[in-house]
């Protein structure tokens, strides 16, 4: 399958947090599909890359979208609703009993991925993506 790893790349990153995530898709056997996620913060210039166009249509493209939905982020939830309107598997990891947006909570066809400590993060992903 094809996957798309969604995480806050300004605000709120958690690049250990997003490493994790990645490695569990590939150790599952997918495709990581949103590579740039996991890597150092993108520096190119507005003109150079349309940041918008390929996290829409990447999110749109992708079998699977995996959102790391523990801290705010514009940009995920955009992309989640990008998934979610092209009828897309969309699974949210959070941290157990840690509020997420509304919209995101009242949200039908949705997976979620709850965890107390980041170490189970690897492992219960991996389960959902078997």
């Amino acid at each position: 399958m094809r996957v798309y790893l969604a995480v806050p790349l300004v605000s709120n990153r958690a690049i250990g947090r997003a490493r994790t995530m990645a490695e569990a898709i590939r150790d599952a056997g997918h495709e990581l599909t949103s590579p740039w996620n996991i890597e150092p913060t993108e520096v190119a210039s507005p003109s150079a890359l349309n940041v918008f166009k390929r996290d829409r249509d990447g999110s749109r493209a992708a079998d699977v979208l995996v959102a790391d939905a523990t801290d705010p982020s514009t940009g995920v939830g955009m992309e989640v609703m990008a998934a979610y309107d092209a009828g897309r598997r969309v699974i949210l990891v959070r941290r157990r009993g840690k509020r997420i947006s509304a919209m995101l909570e009242h949200m039908d066809r949705k997976e979620l991925l709850e965890y107390e400590d980041e170490s189970e993060i690897y492992e219960g992903l991996r389960k959902l993506l078997r």
